[in-house]
C-alpha cells in the first residue's frame, strides 16, 4: 500500500501549549491523543528564528550557517535543494498548502520582476504543488464566507482579523480579549483544514506527502467566542520571569530595538488577555488536527500515513518581559513535535514521551527514510526512524542561531556578519555564543534553572563546561560546512 505523510506546521507554538503544558490550562485533546499513539520529543528544538530562516532549514533539512537565510525576506539561494524537489524526483508527489516564507533569489526573476529590486516571501518552494496560497486569509477563504452568510463587506482582512472590540473601545483590555466576528467552524484555519482534506481525499490510495501550514497561533492575536470562552483571564499562567530582569540586562539586551527588548506586557491584564487569547488560538490548531486525524481513520489511511505535528518557533507571551520568536530562551526555540508512526516497528513507542534531543532539521531525513527514499546528499538533520523504534541516540547537543542585526537600536558601526549569536544546547547546559567580541558569552544550567534566570558565564568554576560546550560548537560549525565541491573532487584525485 502506498505510504503517506502529512506534515503539520504550526506558527509560534510553544512546546509547552500542549500535553498539560502551561499548568495544564491548554486544552489540546486531539494532539495529547495523537502523542498517545505517536512518540512525543520534549527536548526538540528549532534551528532559527523568526519564520523564513527557520522554515528554510525545515524545508533544506540544513543550518541556518548553511541556507544564509537569516531573516524573513532574505532568498534563498539553490532552491531546489528542498524536501518537496527531492520527494518530487523520487516519484512522490508533494503538495503544500497555506503559505511557506520563501523568496526567491532575485537571478531566477525575469529583467523587470519587481522583487529583483524589492523584498519578498510570498513564495513558495520550487517542487511542491500548491494546495492553497493561504497565509493569514485568502480570496477563496472569502468567497466561502459570502457563502455561509457573511456580509460581503466584512469578508476582508481588515475586518475579518480585527476583534468585534465595543465601540466604546476595549476599556483596559487588549483588543484580543474580544472574539472574532467569524464563528469557530468558519475560522481560516478550519477552512484551510477542509482544503486539506480534499486534498488527502483525492489522493487516496496514490501515496502523498503533505505540508500544511497553519498561521495560528501567531498573531494576529484573535480567536472566536466558542474558544475564548473556555479561557477565564484569571486561569492564566504567569510569564516566567522576575523583576530583576528589567534592570540587570545582559549588554546584548540593553542594545535591542524597542520590539526586541525586555519591556513588555508588564501589566497583568496585558499578559493575561495575551495568553487567553493564544491559549484559544492553540485549541482551535488542536481541533483541525482532530478533523484530520479522524478522517485520517475513516479513510482507511491512517495505519500508512506517517503524521508529524510540529512548529517553525515558539513565542515568548511575556516570559523575559518579551513578546515574540526572538533571541535564544527556550520559550522561543523548543517547539512541539510529536510523531506518529503507522508502522508496527514503531509499537514498542507508542505513548512514550522521549527527552532525547530533536531539530526541525530532522524532518526532511524523517520524512525520506518513511518513503524509502535515500536523504538528500545536502540534509545535514538525521532521521529520527530509529528513536522511534526504540533505539538510543549518540547526539549529545542541538544548535540554534540568531541574526539580530535588524532588531539593534542603533545598528551603526556594527559589522552585521558579526551580530549572530549561536546556541549549543544538551540535557542540561545552554551555551550562547555571539559573534561579537564585545559580547560575553552566556551559560545556564536548565537542570538547577530551568527558568533561566542565572547566567554563569562568569563563574571560574564552569568554564571547564564552557569550553567543552565552546569546542561542540566549533565541531558543529566545521561539519556543516559546505563542501560539496570538494566532495566531487575527491574520488578523481
Amino acid at each position: 500500500m502506498p505510504r503517506n505523510v502529512l506534515f503539520i506546521l504550526s506558527d509560534e507554538f510553544r512546546a509547552d501549549a500542549l500535553c498539560g503544558g502551561q499548568a495544564g490550562v491548554v486544552k489540546t485533546p486531539y494532539l495529547d491523543a495523537l502523542a498517545g499513539e505517536g512518540v512525543l520529543f520534549r527536548n526538540a528544538l528549532c534551528q532559527a528564528a523568526p519564520c523564513a530562516p527557520s522554515r528554510m532549514s525545515l524545508h533544506t533539512g540544513r543550518y541556518m550557517c548553511s541556507t544564509g537565510v537569516v531573516d524573513n525576506m532574505t532568498p534563498l539561494a539553490e532552491p531546489e535543494d528542498n524536501l518537496g524537489q527531492w520527494l518530487s524526483r523520487h516519484g512522490v508527489g508533494a503538495g503544500i498548502a497555506g503559505y511557506n516564507d520563501y523568496a526567491v533569489p532575485p537571478a531566477l526573476l525575469p529583467e523587470g520582476h519587481p522583487h529583483r529590486s524589492s523584498l519578498c516571501y510570498d513564495y513558495f518552494l520550487p517542487g511542491y504543488e500548491v494546495v492553497l496560497d493561504h497565509e493569514y486569509d485568502s480570496p477563496e477563504w472569502y468567497a466561502w464566507l459570502v457563502e455561509k452568510g457573511y456580509p460581503p463587506e466584512w469578508c476582508n482582512r481588515d475586518t475579518m482579523y480585527e476583534p468585534d472590540v465595543p465601540e466604546s473601545g476595549p476599556g483596559r483590555h487588549l483588543p484580543c480579549f474580544y472574539p472574532a466576528r467569524y464563528r469557530e467552524e468558519h475560522s481560516e484555519a478550519h477552512f484551510l483544514t477542509g482544503k486539506a482534506l480534499d486534498y488527502m481525499t483525492a489522493r487516496a490510495g496514490e501515496g502523498w506527502f503533505l505540508n500544511l501550514n497553519y498561521i495560528k497561533p501567531h498573531g494576529p492575536y484573535i480567536a472566536a467566542k466558542e474558544y475564548l470562552d473556555q479561557y477565564p483571564p484569571e486561569a492564566m499562567p504567569p510569564p516566567v520571569r522576575e523583576e530583576r530582569e528589567l534592570l540587570e540586562q545582559h549588554p546584548y539586551f540593553s542594545r535591542m530595538e524597542n520590539g526586541a527588548a525586555k519591556r513588555h506586557y508588564v501589566e497583568d491584564h496585558e499578559w493575561r488577555d495575551l495568553r487567553r487569547c493564544y491559549c484559544a488560538m492553540a485549541t482551535e490548531i488542536d481541533d483541525c488536527v482532530g478533523r484530520l486525524v479522524d478522517y485520517l481513520k475513516s479513510s482507511g489511511q491512517w495505519e500508512n500515513t506517517l503524521v508529524i505535528f510540529g512548529a517553525d518557533h515558539g513565542s515568548c507571551l511575556g516570559d523575559h518581559y518579551l513578546q515574540g520568536k526572538p533571541h535564544f530562551y527556550d520559550s522561543s526555540i523548543r517547539v512541539p513535535f510529536i510523531i506518529h508512526n503507522p508502522g508496527p516497528d514503531a509499537d514498542a513507542t507508542r505513548g512514550v514521551t522521549l527527552d532525547y534531543l530533536a531539530e526541525n532539521v530532522d524532518v526532511a531525513p524523517t520524512v525520506c527514510a518513511f518513503l524509502g527514499i535515500p536523504p538528500h546528499p545536502r540534509f545535514q538533520g538525521r532521521s529520527l526512524m530509529p528513536l522511534l523504534r526504540g533505539e538510543k541516540t549518540d547526539k549529545t547537543a542541538a544548535f540554534f542561531e540568531y541574526y539580530y542585526h535588524n532588531q539593534l537600536a542603533d545598528p551603526a558601526d556594527t559589522l552585521p556578519a558579526a551580530c549572530r549569536l549561536w546556541v549549543c544546547r544538551t540535557a542540561r547546559w545552554k551555551y550562547v555564543e555571539f559573534g561579537e567580541e564585545e559580547m560575553p558569552p552566556m551559560l545556564f544550567d536548565l537542570e538547577n534553572d530551568p527558568s533561566e534566570f542565572n547566567n554563569l558565564a562568569a563563574n571560574p568554576g564552569h568554564a571547564p563546561v564552557m569550553l567543552d560546550l565552546a569546542r561542540e560548537l566549533i565541531r558543529w560549525r566545521i561539519r556543516n560546512e559546505d563542501l560539496r565541491m570538494e566532495d566531487w573532487a575527491r574520488p578523481l584525485r
